[in-house]
């Protein structure tokens, strides 16, 4: 061989292979973890990636990359990664429980229960159990689009409400006196909800539900205040790999004071989009029929049409916030609207355009531990001119802003007991004094599923 071809080998040989030691050298496992341990998933997926092709194999380098794969949105690669840690360390059950949840994002309801039920047989520590337990509930439920399920809640509140019938706080300087129930009223309560559902599958992809709720507010004064609420809803899902549609029929009855203060009738029509594992999309269209069956009551009469648009996304950083937004857009069409004697009412207190928005944050604390937080606005624009010897006007058209903020301590106690300490904020601003009012909810609530 001559000398020239010997040095032509020499260098073809340190082009292909120095990058490759190059690469290996500037791997460097303190800083993987350093970020892998702060939470900082996306980074931690990145760099790991830039290091698979000269690290894979390496269990604790595969685990680090699998869990960080699957919390940024590649779960497929992250379950090949935990099954090459599997077959080094088949008995790491921290590693397995990460290829369980792997699983159950890719929708392998089957091998996931699997993985799931291998972990609780060794008896892993208390926090891994009751990890596995709540994937486990989750894909009993998953499964219902194979299988006929049911589930239901009942949840008892105890709390205190500034303004239980949502009355105006009196003006001093207003020329008009108003009425005791016209005014806002404090009083401590007592809520209760109970809620079933089943869900029937009746061909692949399709499915019936039904739910049943009923809630009641129970005030320990102002009795005639009270409320009772029961709703049915009845409809069918379509459920594809990325998208699900849903058509339902609700009929529900609002009580006042025990006596039927509304009924509604409605439609709902929602289409449920997986843009990736992290963002999702929604949309809802909403028809219903408001009925007053009080004579005194009718001109509130009116068809409600409201259109949704939301979009929630999850952030892969510690405690993985949940972001939530959310615009709507709707009117009411008074039914007495062209009534001669009713018109007047009911353009001015019923028919109405409105639009809204609302931003929410769920933040995961702990794993047993969560904190939800949400703001919304809802500006509402009526039809008419205000005919209320009450409101002190009798030229204007009614315009108010919604304002809402809310704010939820969720404690998962164990797997079918859980508890919230609940805050809400309410305030009405209205161009009519009449209409002002604010109102603040303070809850214990403590819900047991089933």
């Amino acid at each position: 061989m001559t000398t020239i071809k010997k040095y032509l080998i020499l260098f073809v040989a340190l082009f292909f292979i120095t990058p490759l030691h190059a690469t290996e050298a500037a791997y460097d496992l303190e800083q993987l973890q350093s970020l892998f341990k702060a939470y900082k998933r996306q980074q931690a997926y990145d760099y790991a990636k830039q290091h698979l092709q000269a690290m894979e194999g390496e269990p604790y380098f595969d685990y680090i990359y699998g869990v960080s794969a699957i919390d940024t949105g590649h779960a497929s690669q992250g379950v090949f990664a935990l099954e090459r840690v599997l077959l080094t360390f088949p008995n790491d059950h921290v590693a397995r429980l990460e290829l369980a949840r792997g699983y159950f994002i890719l929708e392998e309801y089957a091998r996931s229960r699997v993985e799931f039920e291998s972990v609780m047989a060794i008896e892993p520590p208390r926090a891994v159990q009751e990890t596995a337990l709540r994937y486990l509930d989750m894909i009993r439920l998953r499964e219902a689009r194979y299988r006929t399920t049911s589930n239901g809640y009942v949840e008892i509140a105890i709390g205190n409400d500034t303004n239980v019938n949502s009355g105006s706080e009196p003006d001093p300087q207003a020329d008009i006196q108003l009425i005791d129930t016209s005014t806002a009223q404090e009083d401590t309560y007592t809520g209760v909800v109970a809620s079933w559902q089943i869900t029937h599958p009746f061909a692949p992809g399709w499915l019936f539900n039904t739910a049943i709720t009923g809630s009641a507010q129970i005030n320990k004064e102002f009795k005639e205040f009270n409320t009772l609420t029961a709703t049915l809803q009845t409809g069918v899902r379509r459920i594809y790999k990325e998208s699900k549609y849903s058509a339902e029929l609700v009929l529900q009855q609002f009580n006042l004071d025990s006596e039927k203060y509304r009924t509604l009738t409605g439609i709902n029509l929602d289409w449920d989009f997986s843009i990736s594992q992290k963002a999702r999309l929604s949309t809802g269209l909403q028809y219903s029929v408001l009925d007053y069956p009080d004579p005194e009551n009718e001109v509130r009469n009116a068809d409600s049409t409201n259109l949704s648009l939301g979009y929630t996304y999850t952030f892969a950083t510690q405690m993985m916030p949940m972001l939530l937004l959310n615009l709507n857009y709707g009117q009411d069409k008074a039914e007495f609207a062209d009534d001669p004697l009713l018109s007047d009412g009911a353009l001015g207190n019923t028919e109405r355009d409105f639009k809204g928005a609302q931003i929410g944050l769920l933040m995961n604390l702990s794993q047993k531990l969560a904190l939800q937080t949400t703001a919304s606005i809802q500006n509402s624009q009526y039809g008419g001119v205000v005919n209320d010897d009450q409101s002190g006007f009798t030229s204007s058209i009614r315009d108010e802003d919604l304002i809402s903020a809310s704010f939820n301590l969720l404690w998962l106690i164990n797997r079918t007991w859980r508890m919230d300490l609940k805050t809400s904020y309410l305030e009405n601003r209205s161009n009519i004094d009449l209409y002002n009012y604010n109102r603040t909810q303070i809850s214990a609530n403590f819900q047991y599923a089933f």
